[in-house]
């Protein structure tokens, strides 16, 4: 019998209602989580670790860091074959792709959680803890990076998003589909992925934030995030990456003080790249010196960028990053 490292970290998975208030409050330490789900200790053996019991949209990226030493610790011990992470699903995606980005490790990492808690209706967490696992030993599993595992469908922490606020089906690889599922015959995948780079600077910059445009936008927040200190942006542009022309000043402000200005779409499907020539479409874009992210959304291009700038990457090292060194 395999022996799995088990971290929990707090999330609709490990909560409960509070009578007074009847909301949904953290309530289930780590064990008390496993408990509810006796049939784990049969498929492995369990050792656990809570590293919090908090929802998720409190976490930080400093502790993401942190709980990646601690998986890559559980990992260097060599009887445990795999770690599985349960974790509140706001923020699961960015958890997951940045774990993707700082481990490097052949044995398979599954980060799952719950869009209901035990004490609700149809509530999802058993079934979701016992697929994980399933994932988890299966031999197949191995090499795949950090995965994700809800809902019956096994998906790539590169591609995956939450876009459902709490249906069970809110997690779907937009431009992909889910990597494997899991049915009655076992954990099945579809398609084998190229190996996910490492990153691993020594520290992270966290002064990188996320600018959504829309139409009419101008450029007061970028101004005011330059004014801040912020070491890098990311904007979410329209459609293949085109920017309103009202925000000019400000990129070009950040081209002359060398902050690294990444564009995105906000747009759930599609990549951008340079293509129109509108006033300030992607071709004059380029002239701006601005960084082209792929497919990567906002959320995923954010953690990047933290862990390039960390690395003390120049534009053009980073712009080759998000070209083609980073796995989309």
């Amino acid at each position: 019998m395999k022996k799995i490292k088990v971290i929990t970290t707090g999330g609709t998975i490990a909560m409960g209602e509070d009578k007074s208030t009847h909301q949904i409050v953290p309530k289930l330490s780590g064990e008390e989580l496993l408990s509810h789900v006796p049939q784990l200790k049969n498929m492995a053996k369990l050792d656990l670790i809570q590293y919090t019991n908090l929802d998720s949209s409190q976490l930080t990226p400093q502790m993401i860091w942190d709980l990646a030493k601690l998986v890559e610790g559980s990992l260097a011990e060599e009887e445990i074959s795999g770690v599985l992470i349960t974790h509140g699903t706001d923020t699961l995606e960015e958890t997951a792709y940045l774990l993707d980005l700082l481990l490097d490790t052949t044995k398979p990492v599954v980060i799952t959680g719950a869009l209901r808690s035990f004490n609700q209706l149809s509530s999802d967490g058993e079934a979701n803890l016992v697929q994980s696992l399933q994932t988890i030993i299966e031999p197949h599993s191995k090499n795949k990076g950090v995965l994700v595992v809800l809902n019956n469908q096994i998906h790539a922490a590169r591609f995956v998003s939450k876009l459902h606020t709490n249906k069970l089906t809110a997690f779907s690889s937009v431009n992909t589909g889910p990597i494997g599922y899991i049915d009655h015959c076992g954990v099945n995948y579809f398609y084998d992925l190229t190996k996910q780079i490492t990153i691993r600077p020594e520290k992270l910059e966290e002064r990188i934030e996320i600018i959504k445009l829309s139409i009419g936008s101008d450029d007061k927040l970028i101004q005011a995030a330059l004014d801040y200190g912020y070491k890098g942006l990311i904007l979410e542009g329209f459609g293949l990456g085109t920017l309103p022309k009202n925000i000019s000043s400000g990129l070009i402000r950040a081209k002359e003080e060398e902050i690294p200005i990444v564009v995105t779409s906000r747009c759930l499907e599609g990549r951008v790249y340079n293509l129109y020539g509108a006033s300030i479409g992607g071709a004059n874009i380029a002239k701006m010196d601005i960084i082209f992210a792929g497919n990567l959304n906002s959320t995923k291009a954010r953690l990047a960028l933290m862990l390039l700038l960390g690395e003390g990457l120049s534009k053009n090292e980073i712009r080759r990053y998000f070209g083609f060194k980073l796995k989309m």
